[in-house]
Order: C-alpha cells, then sequence, then structure tokens
C-alpha cells in the first residue's frame, strides 16, 4: 500500500525543493517569482496532508508503520510556522527552516521508494520454504525411529 504514498510524498517533495527555486529567481530579480513562492507554499502544504493521509493507508489496511503519516503532519506544522515566518519577513528563520523542511520531504520520499522491512527475501521464497518444511519433516522422523532403539544402542549413537 505504499504507491500512494511514494506518489503524494515524492510530488511534495518536487514542490518543496521548487520553493528554493523561486525564492531564488525572486532574489534575481524576477519579481513575479515572489507570488509563485507564496502560492506554490499552499499548495506543498496541501500536497504533504495528502501524503499524510496516503501514509494512514500504509498502517491501515497495510499493517505497516504509522510513523510516515505522523512525521508528514510534523512537516504540515514546519510547513505552516514556514508560511507565518515568511510572511513576518524573518528570513533569518524562514531560509534555514526551508532547507530543514527540504531535507526531511526529501528523506521521506527516498524512505517510500526503499523496499518495505516485511516483503519477501529471496532466500524465504515459498519453494525454499517447502523445501525446509520438508527437512524437518524428515528430521523428525529419523529423532522417532532413534527413540524407539534400545538403550545401548542410543548410548553408542551418542
Amino acid at each position: 500500500m505504499r504507491w500512494p504514498f511514494r506518489v503524494a510524498m515524492s510530488t511534495a517533495a518536487v514542490m518543496l525543493f521548487d520553493q528554493a527555486v523561486f525564492a531564488g529567481q525572486f532574489l534575481a530579480g524576477t519579481f513575479g517569482a515572489l507570488h509563485t513562492h507564496r502560492a506554490n507554499a499552499t499548495y506543498s502544504g496541501i500536497a504533504v496532508l495528502i501524503a499524510a493521509a496516503a501514509g494512514v493507508l500504509i498502517r491501515w489496511p497495510g499493517r505497516g508503520p504509522l510513523w510516515p503519516a505522523l512525521a508528514c503532519l510534523g512537516l504540515f506544522g514546519l510547513i505552516a510556522l514556514q508560511i507565518a515566518v515568511g510572511f513576518a519577513r524573518m528570513l533569518t528563520v524562514h531560509v534555514p527552516l526551508g532547507v530543514g523542511i527540504i531535507g526531511l520531504a526529501a528523506a521521506l520520499a527516498i524512505w517510500s521508494w526503499r523496499p518495505a522491512e516485511n516483503a519477501e527475501r529471496p532466500s524465504e521464497s515459498p519453494g525454499r520454504a517447502a523445501e525446509n518444511a520438508g527437512r524437518a519433516a524428515e528430521n523428525a522422523g529419523r529423532a522417532a525411529e532413534n527413540a524407539g532403539q534400545p538403550a545401548e544402542s542410543a548410548g553408542r549413537a551418542a
């Protein structure tokens, strides 16, 4: 059930990275980029909320961890703080907080594309499991045969 989270979080991470691009364009003299920066901040927050909802699907019905949904909610809180600090023109907080937000979003997006922890490993394939079960049955049969031997021969075997 990770596909919805992968798509939503990857989209949010790209949009949050674009925030730095729009801010750079504004600083370079493209003053219309400030409006784009402001609008994209709102859309990025919405994308992170969608990723949080998709994170709930990892847990229910996916039986995965709950922390991705909670991490997205925390990230949304940081984005809300970032928007407030940006409107207050507190650039000494706004810029480093933005870097942290981009890093967290990238980390969540990268995690979403990693193989699931409970995914089947090659050594645990169904064929190998059947093989191991057959060996266990053979060993149980040998143990039952050895249990029926007289005490003298059992002592020699040990």
